[in-house]
């Protein structure tokens, strides 16, 4: 019997056990274990990344997810202005690379309003501890997303499962990051 055999059996001994099968009638679960989908919305983005970003300089924050674009918008407090300076920065999907060694995804910076200033969006950058520039690109490490980076940690056996994972397409749609996954053999 060989490992490849092996690998099937376990499959379907899964495949077999109603609890496993209860977790797979949840839809973004069954989207990723059958069309090897995911599907990460918004509300979600907002609420975990971007609100725990708002302080005394950036004192409002928002994301919108439009068909192949993504818009950041919010105000920026400075000591020296009075008021908040409104800003607001659009993004494409530039690239990704996802390696055993480096999981990014690149992001092409669009036009920033009302004033392209480096030190605005330096500071706004700077907020999302996973985020950096890269001349016109933004990177986003997912190996400094707090929840991503336990996953990716995991080991079984002393391997990593996400070495023989890869993510091979990323979109934005109306109000969701979506993407395709696949395995490297």
């Amino acid at each position: 019997m060989g490992i490849i055999d092996k690998i099937k059996g376990r499959i379907q001994d899964r495949l077999n056990d109603p609890a496993f099968m209860g977790l797979v009638q949840e839809q973004s679960l069954k989207d990723l274990l059958l069309r090897r989908e995911f599907r990460i919305t918004q509300d979600y983005m907002q609420r975990e990344f971007l609100d725990k970003a708002v302080d005394d300089e950036l004192v409002e924050f928002r994301l919108s997810i439009e068909d192949g674009y993504c818009e950041l918008s919010g105000r920026l407090k400075k000591r020296l202005v009075p008021f908040a300076i409104p800003f607001s920065a659009s993004f494409t999907i530039q690239g990704i690379e996802f390696s055993a060694a480096r999981k990014c995804v690149f992001l092409k910076l669009g036009p920033v309003s009302p004033l392209d200033l480096d030190w605005l969006t330096r500071k706004v950058v700077q907020r999302i501890p996973s985020l950096s520039m890269m001349g016109e690109l933004l990177v986003c490490d997912l190996n400094q997303v707090p929840r991503l980076a336990e996953l990716f940690a995991h080991r079984v056996k002393g391997i990593s499962i996400w070495d023989y994972i890869t993510l091979k397409e990323l979109w934005l749609k109306q109000g969701e990051l979506g993407g395709r996954v696949g395995v490297v053999l």
